[in-house]
């Protein structure tokens, strides 16, 4: 059973590691605002393919590095009691 936790907290620095690469990597919200409200962003052909750019693969790798370090967490939580 100790290693399961050994292994397990492995993989939560791994993932709070790869979390805060991506996390720092994405652009901010705010440097597209003004093409965005004056231009219809989301009438462009980009702003409707969001998720195939760069940006919105990072997102939604974010989201399931987010999931993931969630369950880790319970799961290592659950098994250290």
């Amino acid at each position: 059973m100790v290693w399961v936790l050994r292994i397990l907290k492995v993989v939560l620095i791994l993932v709070c590691l790869a979390l805060m690469v991506l996390i720092l990597m994405q652009e901010g919200k705010n440097a597209g605002l003004g093409s965005g409200v004056a231009g219809g962003y989301a009438d462009t052909y980009v702003g409707k393919h969001r998720k195939d750019t760069p940006e919105g693969k990072m997102e939604r790798y974010t989201g399931i590095l987010v999931a993931a370090f969630f369950i880790v967490a319970l799961v290592l939580n659950v098994l250290a009691n």
